[in-house]
């Protein structure tokens, strides 16, 4: 089949258009409430565990979601790696040493981290209690 650069002119924005709408539909619509700390589970165990707080698409069509993680000390959340979206972190108890594109820092509680789109990034708990943070990604058109 041969397409010329009109047809290709009509057919890329109307598949552009088909994809959007295909990761709107994916993610949930993201509701007004209180998501009480009690209600809400943990998955993992003491050298790792997290939850889920929130994950869906607000009203302006941007998807977020919000989950906590615990580490147990010296457990990293993984290896170095980067994504498309971006994440804010809130360390609220523990010491985490916070790696981001060959720079390797000390973050605190109260400390906020901020790591942009496709940088690499990871954290390490660096102290001898538990490091626990709560994780903001904004993933805009991403599901």
């Amino acid at each position: 089949m041969k397409l010329s650069r009109r047809d290709l002119g009509v057919l890329l924005p109307a598949l552009a258009a088909v994809r959007a709408a295909a990761q709107q539909k994916a993610a949930p619509a993201l509701p007004s409430k209180i998501y009480h700390n009690d209600q809400i589970r943990y998955e993992g165990d003491e050298t790792k565990k997290g939850r889920r707080f929130f994950y869906g698409v607000n009203r302006s069509g941007f998807n977020v979601e919000m989950h906590e993680t615990v580490l147990g000390p010296g457990t990293e959340t993984h290896a170095p790696h980067k994504h498309e979206h971006e994440e804010i972190v809130l360390v609220v108890g523990g010491t985490g040493e916070t790696y981001l594109e060959g720079r390797t820092e000390t973050a605190e509680a109260g400390s906020v981290i901020y790591f942009g789109s496709n940088q690499m990034h990871s954290v390490r708990n660096a102290g001898t209690t538990p490091l626990r943070y709560y994780v903001m990604e904004l993933r805009g058109n991403q599901v």
